[in-house]
């Protein structure tokens, strides 16, 4: 041990130490395990210097000098007679008693052996006097150096040291933790520096055994108290966690030079500890901490020990890699086992030239020594821009921005340390190298961005591509690619080169090539939008603009503000800012100054340029205009000398030797210069307009900016001055100058606005809206995201990309994360942009607590929000923009993404049965993504089936094309082919929906599908086939004859298979056909057929319904409605009627519902029953509206227009009516078109236009003729000569009549046969022929079905009766 090191372990013991440093009086102090458990003997219990002790004569050790007293003893100097060296020995003091305790503690650590914990050689017992009382004394390792309280005391060390230490503690309490030991009392006084810089940890003393612990009524706690973790100050268990956070307690005091909990008192400090709010921010005390650090910091101070790192072994590795991604020499050094990735890097190539010219030759000796400087010039260049030497070569280096750790700027840093390298780096050679002849010597440099998988090793043409564009270049020039230039082009002056070819492996590409001539001068990051010509509308932010005025109102009346405005990357601060500057800039003096997150370690930057804005001192200006400008600009204020000498310090100007200025301390003379700095700010002439200073991106400020904003907003509200502030969520700014801050949050856009903001971006393009509302779905409302996908789109991309202009931005937010979190959110994106934690917690074969700790991290990293759902058990998580779940799984590498998909799939399986059986689709991803295509393609059939179950035919759309795309993954021919016929007849069933009947590609799916099911033949009995939907489409194209060849061809199928509901469905086919070609006898037969077979029990109609698309028997029935409603047989119409809404309602088929609500109802109409069809036809409305069955809608729609005509309102019939013939004629449906017309010429009629309804008539007609449907043919006839009768053309409307009775006696339908009969005897009574229309009617009324009442047979008879008295009219019923 060390002298010094023991003597701060003895801090807790004023006695003997001195004084402690009083911020350390109440965190080192006052542990009650030490008071209670051990005392302090006297001296005469301790050895003295010279005393021999130990070994088996009790002389191997020899007492040198005391090194101090700690919490468990005393520790002397000694030398090991045996070995020869000197040792400390450590003499622990327990109270009586707790012997067996010392002892077992002693041998627990003793067991430990690691670089970063001293070493324990022996535990031996040495006895002060003759007895039994023996003291037991540890021998260990004597140390030169101090300890970290010293190190503290002396300075603050810097990062890469401090990281260096934490990575050490963490490293020996692996060590400890892994043999079942927690130190429990870590603190600076235990961490000791060796002279060679070793990291050691000292005093276990306050360790128990994890495994086997030693515990007491005495030991409730432990440690000390600014160093104790929550659960030690409340008496709880304890485990490595607690460890954990003592030396997230230490990394804070590194950082910051004080532990992060102070109080007063005990008590004060133990409340704060032990409260729920979170440890105090690091960033906040000291904001250049980089925000890696304080992720880390945070995670390793969670007041719940589960938020913490679950091990020592978690911590080291993330300061590890922590120190790797801050601290990299340049070099890009990979593990050759890292996961590749797929990321975007811009690639500089510096290339050396110009020595072939001529001069005196270099030997090898002298190119070696050029390279070598070339190469670490490029080195110290590269690494100070924030870049990575992934290859040096002769005259070649080249560099990657973007490797390993995405930065926003990444393009940028590469064109900046292109542009440095190829304009300095000659002269740079020529001084360093002044014994070679360079004269010829030559810089030239190509910059290039891609998206590319990187490894150990960049893969792909880019490299290459980056070498062709630098010898593009000329002497001291750099070329960039177009990608390139896309993204820099607001940030640099350039010139175009046209396009060129590059001939690579992959062949010839054109590029288009820019060569950059310096770097645009910007005041702030927007106004690098302006150069780029990319300024879109202020759209949605009237309300927060107003806001923004009303403030600036207020100070120009003197009462001065100062406002924040927050928001995430992209939410539109800076053009809410710009829109107010453009309204205020006639009455302002305005000053806008930019963090830039390149100067974050450039201490003062911010204010400096804030200073040379209000003076308009430029860049280019030499000292002595600076200091005139500075002394006019002051002057004119009325400032002090003092003001004077420390402003001019600041812009680096001379001040005279003697100035009072130069004797203040550094700290002092900051502070003054902020005083003057907003004296100058504040005191405006009186002529002078009101000031509006803008701060943008404080979450890049640096300490000293943040400090200066103090003193200024401490004056601000007394001036005529408006201070606006921008920041993103992670700044967090310290009180007290943010009490006194307006606070603005930007949300994202509400759907309204941002489609407004698409189309606004899109300017003279005019977007479909579907394109339009994709976009909105995409980019979740925030400005920057609509804008530049709208631009990506109108460049021809696609909506399911990322535009190259967000690459950077989105990977440069995951790799803020650390990699365990990172790699949570990857795999969380492979599962889609919502996920449950149970999901992750399998797949990533992690404990629950950590998944939930590192979840936790990603919402208060912005990535993820919660979201509740009732029918999912547990919490969902979902991505807070889809373009950062989009990110994070494009930059895993394809066959990364292949093995997540894999594991997606087989948890499904195993562990979320339900949702592979209700989200089909999902898994079908899963397992198309996978590679196993085979399987997936059942799963996207099923997926499109579901999808048109729910009438959403473009999703089904998508998913059976999925599946279509796969079917080459099926060896099987047979197998291929009824795969096949399965998903094109369901595509069929889609197209229909979304193009139409008579879209060329519906036709071709549909030709597509007739050819194989003839090439399936046999097999298709056992196929899985929406058999009715294809019977639907050809009868909707009125393509009668091919649908009554599928009827024969499903019953020749059945009897040979002996298939009964396969034979029952072509019958009814069969019956549909021959009734719409006006053959209702052969239909009924067929339906009697059906309905002759035994019926199948409820659950065996309800599978029919499910695997034709309609249930046979039922349809059956509906249908037999109508065919006997049109034979005259009423009552077996009505009895069938409700027995096919009985049977489909016990059923529950929503489409089989549908469809029988809406024959019923037709059935009714037919009977001319309007109340009844209307009420029938209001519910199957409803039903189909919900459930989205276009066609059935169509058709109910088409009866209650029918129903309202009926009931006396022709005007609403018509208008509803005629808006299916609008839609039937648009989609390409023939079948019903001549009933349609039909009931719009009987509206007509009854509105008195005649003519109209004579011209519906004549259309009805013709449609008929040219379809064949003729079942409708003698209602036409009868109305076109109730029309030409009201008219006053009897002639021809006898010819009508008689027509029509003609037809329905051809086909035998006696409802519009009797109706006809009455029509002509009407006509015959006016005429005078009263005896042959009675007669003609009594043979009429007396052929109609007995019992078979309806409204036609009481008129028949009504007038029967009239014509029997001599024509008058039947009481109650009216004759026409």
């Amino acid at each position: 041990m060390s002298k010094d090191g023991l003597w701060e372990d003895g801090e807790a013991w004023p006695a003997t130490t001195g004084a402690p440093r009083a911020s350390r009086s109440a965190s080192e102090s006052g542990d009650s395990f030490l008071k209670e458990v051990l005392q302090v003997e006297p001296s005469s219990r301790m050895p003295v210097p010279g005393q021999r002790l130990g070994g088996p004569d009790d002389r191997r050790f020899e007492i040198l000098e005391p090194m101090g007293r700690g919490g468990m003893g005393q520790v002397f100097r000694a030398r090991d007679a045996t070995l020869r060296r000197e040792v400390a020995l450590k003499f622990l003091l327990p109270r009586p008693g707790f012997e067996e305790l010392a002892l077992a503690e002693a041998r627990a650590v003793a067991r430990l052996d690691h670089e970063n914990i001293v070493r324990i050689f022996d535990v031996a017992e040495w006895s002060p006097t003759p007895g039994p009382a023996r003291v037991p004394f540890l021998v260990m390792e004597c140390l030169e150096g101090e300890s970290l309280v010293r190190l503290l005391e002396r300075e603050r060390p810097g990062l890469r040291r401090v990281l260096e230490i934490l990575e050490a503690i963490a490293a020996g309490l692996t060590h400890a933790h892994e043999r079942g030991i927690v130190h429990r009392d870590l603190k600076p006084g235990n961490v000791f520096l060796t002279r060679e810089g070793t990291v050691k940890l000292l005093d276990f003393g306050l360790s128990h055994l994890a495994v086997e612990p030693v515990r007491s009524k005495l030991q409730p706690a432990g440690g000390t108290p600014a160093y104790m973790a929550p659960e030690q100050w409340r008496g709880e268990p304890q485990d490595v966690r607690t460890d954990i956070w003592a030396a997230g307690v230490v990394l804070y005091e590194l950082l910051t030079g004080e532990p992060p909990f102070q109080g007063a008192t005990m008590a004060e400090l133990r409340e704060r500890v032990t409260s729920p709010e979170p440890a105090p921010p690091v960033r906040v005390r000291h904001p250049e901490v980089p925000r890696r650090v304080a992720v880390l910091l945070a995670t390793a101070l969670a007041k719940e020990p589960a938020r913490r790192f679950a091990s020592a072994l978690e911590l080291r590795q993330e300061v590890r890699e922590l120190r790797a991604r801050l601290f990299g020499d340049g070099h890009e050094v990979r593990d050759s086992s890292a996961e590749l990735q797929r990321r975007q890097v811009t690639l500089v190539s510096c290339q050396l030239g110009g020595l072939a010219g001529g001069g005196e030759a270099l030997d090898a000796e002298d190119l070696g020594e050029l390279e070598q400087a070339f190469h670490e010039a490029c080195l110290e260049v590269i690494g100070r821009h924030g870049g990575t030497v992934a290859l040096s070569m002769g005259g070649e280096v080249l560099a990657c921005f973007g490797w390993t750790q995405g930065r926003e700027d990444d393009s940028e840093r590469a064109v900046r340390a292109g542009l440095q390298l190829t304009r300095e780096l000659r002269d740079t050679l020529w001084h360093k190298l002044p014994h070679l002849p360079l004269s010829g010597l030559l810089v030239r440099g190509g910059v290039h961005t891609e998206w590319m998988t990187v490894g150990p090793r960049l893969q792909g043409e880019a490299p290459q591509l980056a070498a062709w564009l630098a010898r593009r270049a000329g002497p001291g020039e750099v070329v960039i690619s177009g990608a390139t230039w896309k993204l820099v082009r607001g940030a640099f002056q350039s010139e175009p080169l046209g396009a060129h070819i590059f001939e690579g492996l992959s062949g010839r590409v054109s590029l288009e090539t820019h060569r950059v001539r310096g770097e645009r001068e910007v005041a702030s990051r927007f106004e690098r939008t302006l150069g780029a010509g990319r300024l879109s509308p202020l759209v949605g932010r009237e309300r927060e603009l107003e806001r923004l005025l009303g403030l600036w109102e207020q100070a120009r009346r003197g009462q001065g503000a100062a406002v924040l405005v927050r928001g995430e990357a992209g939410i539109g601060k800076s053009r809410l800012i710009e829109a107010l500057c453009e309204r205020v800039a006639e009455s302002s003096t305005m000053i806008r100054v930019q963090c830039w997150s390149r100067y974050n370690t450039h201490s003062l930057h911010p204010i400096l340029e804030l200073l040379q804005v209000a003076v308009g001192i430029r860049p280019e200006d030499p000292p002595a205009l600076r200091q005139e400008k500075l002394e006019v600009r002051l002057d004119a204020l009325g400032l002090s000398q003092e003001d004077r000498a420390l402003l001019g310090l600041l812009l680096e100007l001379p001040v005279p030797e003697g100035s009072p200025v130069l004797q203040l301390t550094p700290e002092r003379r900051k502070e003054k210069t902020f005083e003057s700095l907003v004296r100058m700010l504040m005191r405006c002439p009186c002529d002078d307009p009101p000031r509006l200073l803008v701060i943008e991106d404080l979450h890049w400020a640096d300490s000293s900016l943040l400090e200066f904003l103090g003193f200024l907003l401490e004056g601000v509200g007394k001036a005529s001055f408006l201070v606006v502030l921008s920041a993103r969520p992670e700044f967090q700014p310290a009180c007290p100058w943010s009490e006194g801050v307006h606070w603005l949050l930007l949300e994202r856009l509400p759907a309204g606005h941002a489609a407004a903001l698409v189309r606004q971006v899109a300017r003279e393009r005019e977007l479909p809206e579907e394109t339009v509302q994709t976009l909105v779905g995409k980019t979740d409302g925030n400005p920057l995201f609509i804008e530049e996908m709208t631009r990506m789109v109108l460049e021809g991309g696609a909506a399911a990309s990322i535009p190259l202009t967000l690459h950077e931005l989105l990977l440069a937010r995951l790799d803020l994360l650390p990699s365990r979190q990172k790699a949570l959110a990857q795999m969380g994106a492979v599962v889609g942009r919502v996920f449950c934690a149970r999901l992750l917690v399998i797949l990533s074969e992690r404990d629950e607590l950590t998944v939930q700790r590192d979840i936790a991290g990603l919402m208060e990293a912005g990535l993820l929000s919660e979201r509740e759902r009732e029918d999912v058990p547990g919490p969902e998580y979902q991505f807070r923009h889809a373009l950062f779940q989009k990110a994070a799984y494009r930059s895993l590498s394809r066959s990364t993404r292949r093995r997540y998909h894999r594991r997606v799939a087989l948890a499904m399986e195993a562990h979320f049965p339900s949702m592979v059986e209700t989200r089909p689709d999902v898994f079908a991803h899963h397992l198309t993504e996978a590679g196993e295509h085979a399987r997936a393609i059942g799963h996207w059939g099923r997926a499109g089936r579901l999808a048109l179950e729910r009438q959403d035919s473009p999703e089904a759309l998508g998913h059976l094309n999925r599946a279509l795309e796969l079917l080459p993954a099926l060896t099987d021919d047979s197998r291929r082919l009824q795969r096949e016929l399965e998903i094109r007849m369901d595509l069929g069933f889609s197209m229909l929906e979304v193009h139409g009947y008579a879209a060329p590609e519906t036709e071709r799916m549909f030709a597509r599908v007739w050819e194989l099911l003839l090439q399936v033949g046999e097999a298709l009995p056992r196929l899985d086939l929406s058999l009715w939907g294809l019977f639907a489409y050809y009868r909707g194209r009125s393509e009668y004859h091919r649908a009554k060849e599928l009827a024969e061809r499903l019953v020749d199928l059945g009897q040979r298979h002996g298939q009964w509901e396969l034979q029952s469905l072509g019958d009814v086919m069969s019956a549909v056909i021959l009734f719409a070609w006006g053959r209702p006898w052969d239909a009924a037969r067929e339906l009697a057929r059906v309905l002759g077979r035994p019926e199948p029990s409820l659950e065996e109609h309800r599978a029919l319904s499910i695997r034709y698309g309609t249930d046979p028997w039922m349809m059956a029935l509906a249908e037999s409605a109508i065919v006997n409603a049109m034979l005259g047989r009423m009552e077996e119409s009505r009895r069938r009627a409700r027995e096919a809404l009985e049977l489909a309602s016990r059923a529950g088929h929503p489409y089989t519902l549908g469809s029988t609500q809406v024959y019923v109802a037709m059935a009714r109409l037919i009977r001319r029953d309007a109340s009844g069809a209307l009420s029938l036809v209001d519910r199957a409305l409803s039903f189909a509206s919900e459930r989205r069955f276009v066609m059935w809608s169509t058709w109910a729609t088409l009866l209650r227009g029918g129903a309202l005509a009926g009931l006396g309102q022709p005007r609403e019939g018509l208008a509803l009516v005629q808006g299916v013939l609008e839609v039937w004629r648009a989609r390409g449906v023939h079948h019903g078109i001549p009933s349609c017309l039909n009931l719009i010429a009987k509206s007509w009629l009854a509105l008195g236009e005649l003519w109209e309804s004579l011209a519906a008539l004549d259309e009805a007609l013709a449609e008929s003729a040219e379809t064949g449907e003729v079942s409708s043919e003698a209602w036409l006839h009868l109305n076109r000569g109730e029309c030409l009768r009201r008219a006053g053309r009897e002639e021809e409307a006898g010819s009508c009549f008689v027509r029509a009775l003609a037809v329905a006696r051809e086909q035998g339908a006696g409802l519009p046969e009797l109706r006809a009969t009455v029509s002509l005897c009407r006509l015959l009574r006016d005429r005078g022929q009263v005896e042959g229309a009675r007669r003609m009617l009594e043979r009429a009324c007396a052929g109609f079905e007995p019992g078979g009442e309806c409204l036609d047979l009481q008129e028949a008879r009504a007038l029967r009766d009239e014509l029997s008295r001599g024509g008058e009219a039947a009481w109650g019923v009216a004759s026409p």
